[in-house]
């Protein structure tokens, strides 16, 4: 029995002298960006809203009865129909008028050549004065008439052009307040158009920080799964003492434009205090734990280590920090996640180095 157990323990230990080297784990792959040196401006994330900067409200431009008014979710061009108006009506009184006109116009001429007539009888003396001027004046009067006449024309006319109401801009129909039959005064609210090319955002932020945002400046702007720079395109003073806030409108990109709609809730990063000078990283830099917040940098050897930063503000993408950091090192952005402290890596797409960032690829 001993000898039994002699022979076991002799296997193992011939076993564990020709066991070679553990095996080490092979080079893990990570992405890379540059600390660098940034201005990082203070911010106060404030609620906006996204706003067509093109939405109008369709009145009546005559009196009449509504033949046409277009459906909500009617996508229209520029010159497209909107609504029309009956206009019986009104070409009765244009056929009136052109009569009136033309009467005018009769008259005038008539005038004109009494008057020529009458001038070459006062030259022979066969003509009183008073007539000549009697004459004169009515010939006056029916030129007033004619202009007169001529005036109320192109209103009629006017008034026949605006019974059908075209799209100032491209946008779709939100809303349809008349329909169809119904008789509407001038001034009437018919419909709702609203431009879903040209959209802003609308922020109110509070006036203490008022001097901080000016026209022209690219703010960040965050909306649902997304985020987008926006250039603000005028700020506006404060007309309410008591919300004490003022108004900044910010224009959106197209990328922004295809990603959000008119009524949705955004918030806007508004700076709070004046940009300052610090070591900054990328967002996807940080690492959060229990114990702190970490960044692997990488070295010269192309080994992961660990370094425990604290963070502060943010600015877009990047975040300041404080650390044993320098200007240049590499920090990972991607790949982190199951990276150990002492790991050998491999960094992908090293050619993007000149750009300050390398990005995850092949």
């Amino acid at each position: 029995m001993k000898h039994k157990k002699f022979l076991g323990l002799l296997l193992i230990v011939s076993g564990m002298a020709n066991a070679g080297p553990a095996p080490q784990m092979p080079p893990a792959s990570v992405a890379v960006a540059l600390v660098e040196q940034a201005v990082i401006t203070p911010t106060l994330p404030v609620s906006g809203t996204v706003y067509s900067r093109n939405d109008l409200q369709i009145t009546s431009s005559v009196d009449g009865q509504l033949e046409f008014v277009a459906e909500p979710g009617t996508m229209l061009a520029e010159g497209d129909v909107i609504a029309s108006i009956d206009t019986f009506q009104l070409e009765l009184q244009q056929a009136e008028q052109q009569a009136q006109h033309e009467r005018a116009k009769a008259q005038l001429k008539f005038l004109d050549a009494q008057l020529k007539r009458q001038r070459n009888l006062a030259q022979q003396n066969t003509l009183a004065a008073n007539e000549l001027e009697q004459t004169q004046s009515q010939r006056d009067v029916a030129a007033s008439d004619l202009r007169i006449a001529e005036l109320r024309l192109r209103q009629i006319e006017d008034n026949l052009r605006r019974a059908t109401i075209r799209a100032k801009f491209s946008g779709v129909v939100v809303q349809r307040l008349r329909r169809e039959g119904e008789d509407v005064a001038r001034g009437t609210p018919l419909a709702r158009v609203t431009d879903l090319e040209n959209l802003e955002v609308r922020v109110y932020a509070p006036l203490r920080f008022s001097g901080r945002v000016k026209p022209g400046d690219t703010l960040n702007i965050f909306g649902f799964q997304s985020e987008h720079l926006g250039r603000v395109r005028s700020v506006v003073p404060s007309v309410d003492q008591r919300s004490q806030s003022f108004e900044i409108r910010i224009d959106l990109t197209a990328e922004a434009r295809e990603q959000w709609a008119v009524g949705q809730l955004v918030s806007v990063a508004v700076p709070i205090q004046a940009g300052r000078e610090s070591l900054a990283v990328p967002r996807d830099a940080l690492i959060l734990r229990r114990d702190g917040t970490y960044v692997f940098r990488i070295n010269d050897e192309y080994v992961a280590e660990r370094v425990k930063v604290a963070t502060g503000d943010g600015s877009g993408d990047l975040i300041a920090v404080d650390g044993n950091l320098q200007e240049g090192d590499k920090v990972v952005i991607r790949g982190a996640e199951t990276l150990s402290d002492g790991r050998q890596v491999t960094i992908i797409d090293q050619d993007d180095a000149s750009s300050g960032a390398y990005a995850a690829g092949g």
